[in-house]
């Protein structure tokens, strides 16, 4: 009697810790070797995010270790030298796990603003698969600038 409930505690223990076959890191959302970025946003600091519903996408924007200091301690937007920001895009998909939710499902866009100069900005965006550098249009770029770096951060505690 006492071997058959170690036995059955035994097997109890084993299928239990059985890991699922389901990947665990979400790969598609992540840069991959063959893209032309240097830089691997996803390891800065995010600052803020946003969720375009209607576009089925959402954003993070992250900050080099200069940028996200500035970030902490002004709330204008005065960039220091070498400060360094990336607005990355995601396609949303349904998370499996959490009913409701949403996940990153691939990137559809990373832009790039580097701040060169007290107040001059440096654009560049990426695109496609493997991330490219795209030719953008000179007359929206600073606008485009002024919206990613005009964008409240998120505060925690």
């Amino acid at each position: 009697m006492k071997y058959s409930l170690n036995l059955i505690f035994v097997l109890v223990l084993l299928i239990s810790c059985q890991q699922d076959s389901k990947e665990l890191i979400n790969k598609n959302a992540s840069l991959h070797q063959n893209d032309v970025l240097k830089d691997n946003p996803l390891l800065m600091h995010p600052i803020t995010l946003a969720i375009q519903s209607k576009d089925s996408t959402m954003s993070t924007l992250y900050g080099n270790e200069i940028a996200f200091s500035h970030v902490k301690k002004n709330f204008n937007s005065d960039y220091p030298r070498n400060a360094v920001f990336y607005e990355v895009t995601w396609k949303q998909k349904p998370d499996e796990l959490w009913f409701g939710a949403n996940i990153p499902k691939e990137i559809v866009s990373i832009e790039k603003i580097t701040f060169v100069g007290k107040g001059e900005a440096v654009y560049e965006k990426y695109q496609g698969k493997p991330l490219k550098k795209v030719q953008t249009d000179k007359k929206t770029e600073p606008s485009r600038i002024n919206f990613i770096i005009s964008r409240n951060r998120v505060v925690s505690p």
